[in-house]
């Protein structure tokens, strides 16, 4: 009985916020006597009394009484992330690490573009992962080597890795959470109310790095799919249409007296790479 306390007792301090049923924890101690689910249910009585479990709907949750303090006296502010941005909107936010860029586009109205711009204005002084849902590697050439076409820049210049990649985004990020991140793009075709915890699955796993996440927008819609949860997390929320862009939303202002918000540019997009007559809205 005293193994069942203690495999328990770890598994609860492993699994701090974590909802469970006792059938559920049962499984994972594996527990199968009835006898040991008695001793199960008195140790999780215990546990409630001590402050450690709580009930929760049919089941339980592991209480979590650990506290992270956010040491802000000891911020380092050089830790601010120098990224380029098109439409210089670098110039009006700064991006620290473990941000979220959220970037909802109508559907062909530059999406990629933007990102591939982003990364080439910084792959040469960041590691850059680019996830995509739909380019193979012969799409992926061909769209680059409409930069070359467009003398911005040889094919032979880029710098980053691309991969094949249209969900579970958040496990590829934790292979490198310090570098910068392009999904391209989040894709969900039905529960949209699901973006905000798959974009908070994506922060959790950053840690000195930023991700930019496309996301689909229904043209004249005012929020791509997903509504307000699609920015929840996002320092910096740009809205994509036809031949212009605007900041939704703009956290950590550059100059403490311009907000961001509702700053917007129109363009003209050339060859599917090049923003081109670029004027504010």
């Amino acid at each position: 009985m005293e193994n069942l306390t203690q495999a328990i007792r770890m598994w609860v301090a492993d699994n701090p916020g974590r909802k469970f049923t006792p059938s559920f924890l049962d499984t994972e101690i594996g527990v199968y006597q009835s006898s040991d689910k008695n001793h199960r249910w008195k140790i999780v009585k215990k546990m409630i009394e001590e402050g450690l479990v709580e009930g929760h709907g049919h089941g339980y949750r592991v209480v979590m009484n650990g506290l992270t303090k956010i040491d802000w006296r000891s911020a380092d502010e050089s830790q601010i992330i120098d990224i380029k941005l098109p439409f210089d909107i670098h110039n009006l936010v700064n991006l620290m690490p473990k941000n979220i860029v959220a970037i909802g586009g109508e559907k062909e109205a530059g999406k990629t573009a933007l990102l591939l711009n982003i990364v080439r204005m910084n792959m040469d002084k960041y590691n850059i992962h680019y996830y995509s849902s739909e380019m193979g590697a012969l799409e992926f050439k061909t769209r680059l080597k409409s930069f070359e076409h467009h003398n911005i820049i040889p094919l032979s210049d880029w710098k980053f890795e691309a991969y094949e990649r249209a969900f579970d985004f958040h496990d590829a990020v934790a292979k490198h959470p310090d570098d910068i991140h392009m999904i391209d793009f989040l894709e969900i075709h039905k529960d949209f109310y699901e973006v905000a915890g798959l974009i908070f699955h994506i922060w959790d796993k950053l840690g000195k790095g930023v991700a930019f996440i496309a996301l689909q927008k229904n043209p004249g819609a005012s929020l791509p799919r997903g509504g307000t949860g699609a920015f929840e997390k996002a320092r910096l929320g740009l809205l994509l249409d036809r031949n212009k862009i605007t900041v939704e939303i703009g956290k950590n202002w550059k100059d403490p007296t311009v907000n961001p918000r509702g700053k917007a540019w129109t363009f003209q997009l050339v060859g599917g790479c090049k923003f081109c007559n670029i004027l504010p809205a």
